[in-house]
């Protein structure tokens, strides 16, 4: 076996015993598995598409021209696809969530943009045209067969893959509560800093680019913490584990002046890697 499969094959067998963590954890709970993962929270991931303040998209933008077309894989609500379609000549979505697709076309019809067409399918399943630009951002933490997922992506591409992602996964900052309320270590996702020696091994040799460092999720107050830290650690209400994660908050979270984070955090590293055609 070659050493690209052997790296391939570390990265799919770490991702499937993340998920089967989160399956056991789901079925203690009594909850079956939701189709649509995202829809709880999809309302969270739009975003002003005219916005200016934004240095990943401030930086996407300096790739397109008028005449380029795009292909955001994974691109979710729009966040970047809907500022991208503003710039270029069109945009094409692929994305699995329904939920998400629903907000997607929310965002564009408030922004009157109407060059965005959204396929309802996940990139292993998507049928569409090449792009001039692929992205994908924030996607491929989870991806099993990591290998045939990127070649996909490059294939797609006529001038340049641009994929975003952190050096970390952004999960990981939960692994402390995921100990605590389910009394196992958290297995968590790869990402950036494992996935550039598959795509050296793979024949992919990209620019990498360092972004901005962003701090932890931070949140209001403890209602909004208890909310999201249940419905991501898979904890009913008034369970014996919601009572391990009331416990579980006091201990981990810290107070800011901005709200609530968490304890002893790092800042995460954005990072934009590229290669052309």
């Amino acid at each position: 076996m070659s050493n690209s499969h052997t790296l391939a094959s570390v990265w799919g067998e770490r991702v499937r015993q993340h998920h089967a963590q989160s399956e056991a954890a789901r079925d203690q709970m009594g909850k079956a598995k939701e189709e649509d993962f995202w829809k709880p929270i999809a309302n969270k991931f739009r975003a002003d598409p005219r916005r200016t303040d934004d240095s990943l998209v401030n930086r996407l933008l300096r790739e397109v021209q008028p005449d380029s077309t795009v292909l955001d894989v994974g691109g979710g609500a729009g966040r970047l696809a809907l500022p991208l379609a503003l710039k270029c000549e069109h945009v094409t979505v692929a994305e699995p969530s329904d939920s998400m697709l629903e907000q997607l076309r929310i965002a564009a019809g408030e922004a009157n943009i109407r060059n965005v067409k959204a396929h309802a399918a996940s990139w292993e399943n998507a049928r569409v045209d090449p792009a001039d630009f692929v992205l994908c951002a924030h996607v491929l933490y989870g991806v099993e067969d990591i290998e045939t997922f990127v070649r996909k992506l490059d294939a797609h591409a006529k001038k340049s893959v641009l994929i975003v992602m952190f050096l970390d996964a952004p999960q990981s900052h939960h692994s402390h509560f995921w100990k605590a309320v389910h009394g196992e270590e958290r297995i968590t996702l790869p990402a950036l800093k494992e996935l550039m020696p598959i795509l050296w091994e793979l024949g992919f040799y990209p620019d990498l680019e360092m972004l901005e460092r962003m701090s932890a999720p931070v949140y209001d107050d403890l209602d909004e913490a208890l909310h999201d830290l249940r419905f991501r650690l898979y904890v009913a209400p008034s369970s014996d584990k919601d009572k391990r994660l009331r416990q579980a908050i006091d201990e981990l979270l810290v107070s800011t002046d901005g709200g609530l984070t968490f304890k002893d955090a790092t800042s995460r590293q954005l990072a934009l890697a590229s290669w052309r055609k």
